[in-house]
Order: C-alpha cells, then sequence, then structure tokens
C-alpha cells in the first residue's frame, strides 16, 4: 500500500511538472473547427475555444461543411449584402494563444464571391490579427483575391513572443465605405490553424529556407533561386522588408545583408542559450 502511494504522489509530481511547462506552449484548441460539427450561427452557439464577435446584420458566419482543408468542417465568415459598411468592419473569431517559442502559425483558407466576380482586394480581405493589429491579410497586389490558399504561414514577430497570453483572431474585413452595401457575399472559410515550433523552440533564422535550423548553403541555393524577383511581403524569401511597397518587395542585395548575418548559425534553443551564455566562440 505505501509503495502505491509513492508510486501516485510521484505521478502526481511528473504530471504537475509537466502541466507548467506545458503552460506556456501554443495550443490551439479546435484549429479545424471539426470539435462541435455543424453550427449554423456561430453568434448563437460559440465553436468549441473560440470567442465570437461578429457583428449583427452585417455578417454571417457558422461552421460549414462545404469546404474543408482537411476532416469535414471550416469556419466559414462572409459579408452580408445590402447592409451599410464602414471601412474597417470585421467578423472574428479569437482565442488566447502563448507565442513564447512559437516560430509561425499555419492555415489554409478559401476566399470566393457567390457571384462569381472578381474578390477586389480593395473591398474586402480575410484577416489574421494578434492583440487586434492585422499581422497577416492576402497579397495586395492580385487583381481578384479569389482562390484556395494552402500552407499559409505567418511568421510569428519577435514582439509577440514573450511570456504573456496574445489574442490570435482569424475573419474577414471591409476595407471601404459602404452606404448602401454590396450586391455580393465576400467569402472567407478558414481551416487547419495551428502553431509550428521549430529547432526545438528556438525558431527558424531569417535565411533558415529549407527549416533545417542551419543557414548554410543549402538554403543559398534556394534564395538564388529567387534572386532579383518581386516577393510578397509574407515570403519566407523577402528577408528585407523596409523597401517594401504595396504588400511586396525585390529579393535583392538588402535580403543579402540580412542573409549573410546568419550565415552558418544554428537556431537550435539549446545552441542559442548556449551561445548567449558562453560567448560567439562557444
Amino acid at each position: 500500500m505505501l509503495r502505491n502511494w509513492i508510486v501516485a504522489g510521484a505521478m502526481m509530481v511528473v504530471l504537475s511538472g509537466t502541466t507548467w511547462t506545458l503552460a506556456d506552449v501554443c495550443e490551439i484548441v479546435n484549429g479545424s473547427f471539426e470539435d462541435d460539427g455543424l453550427i449554423d450561427n456561430i453568434m448563437v452557439q460559440e465553436p468549441n475555444g473560440w470567442d465570437v464577435n461578429v457583428p449583427s446584420g452585417k455578417f454571417v458566419a457558422r461552421i460549414d461543411g462545404s469546404w474543408s482543408a482537411g476532416g469535414s468542417f471550416s469556419l466559414f465568415v462572409a459579408s452580408n449584402w445590402f447592409t451599410t459598411f464602414a471601412a474597417g468592419d470585421m467578423a472574428t473569431v479569437s482565442q488566447q494563444v502563448y507565442l513564447t517559442d512559437v516560430n509561425a502559425i499555419t492555415f489554409d483558407l478559401r476566399l470566393d464571391t457567390y457571384s462569381g466576380i472578381a474578390w477586389d482586394p480593395n473591398v474586402a480581405t480575410a484577416v489574421m490579427l494578434i492583440d487586434g493589429d492585422v499581422v497577416w491579410e492576402p497579397n495586395g497586389t492580385t487583381s481578384d483575391l479569389r482562390g484556395v490558399y494552402r500552407d499559409r504561414v505567418y511568421a510569428v514577430e519577435d514582439k509577440y513572443k514573450d511570456e504573456d497570453l496574445h489574442t490570435l483572431s482569424v475573419g474577414v474585413r471591409i476595407k471601404i465605405d459602404a452606404p448602401g452595401g454590396f450586391f455580393e457575399f465576400y467569402r472567407v472559410w478558414w481551416d487547419s490553424i495551428g502553431c509550428t515550433l521549430f529547432c526545438n523552440g528556438g525558431g527558424l533564422l531569417a535565411g533558415d529556407f529549407n527549416h533545417d535550423c542551419y543557414v548554410d548553403i543549402d538554403d543559398l541555393k534556394l534564395g538564388a533561386a529567387a534572386w532579383l524577383n518581386e516577393v510578397p511581403s509574407y515570403e519566407r524569401y523577402n528577408l528585407f522588408r523596409a523597401d517594401d511597397l504595396a504588400g511586396s518587395g525585390t529579393m535583392n542585395f538588402f535580403d543579402l545583408a540580412v542573409f549573410a548575418d546568419n550565415w552558418l548559425h544554428s537556431s537550435y534553443k539549446d545552441d542559442r542559450e548556449a551561445v548567449t551564455a558562453n560567448g560567439p566562440g562557444y
């Protein structure tokens, strides 16, 4: 009996330690929207894990089975028609996440219109926000946003990689004043939202294009293939973003300078902590 109590106590200590260890790990709840099955109106029944902020009358939102990147369901959000909109009106779902060691947030989405007309990016867009700030939206250089966007990546900025909880939101945003509304539904499906922790939690260095946690000749070969190309602001080859115009920039010597700063460096968390503690000669 005593032995059983000792074993049980030891297990509680281990589990307690695990709980504390995982407390600051990003775990997006119900990121593929599979938990609840179909929900006709998420303003009436919120999806598991998500808080809903959908202005009544302006948008419709549900857990939908008409399209998904994987599984059976996705989050569907659309603007209503003949409804007055102001620039900045949004419909979103949100949840609190830790981003301490998160390198990227990945997701799939589909954009479409009901009548099949082009989706003008100056009118409406899908958005991802952290703490109310837009951190990702589709490349604004295209004249029609319709299509399926698989394996999209938002590279989490360092300012969010602290020990605090942050509010992650996804949805749709109207970008212009529309007093008479739209004779159209701007429709978004979100799916497979998840966190990616690379390199034992160390995150990827700028220039680690093949995601092997080192910046070396293999990455240089990949970067060379994109040399002098125009790339979107969120694209992995776009290392220097101060020269971006209208959501894109050219892969040039400015990007090469950022790449050179990380040349032959490792981003494994243990390696980076050792360098910090012992100096660059470690």
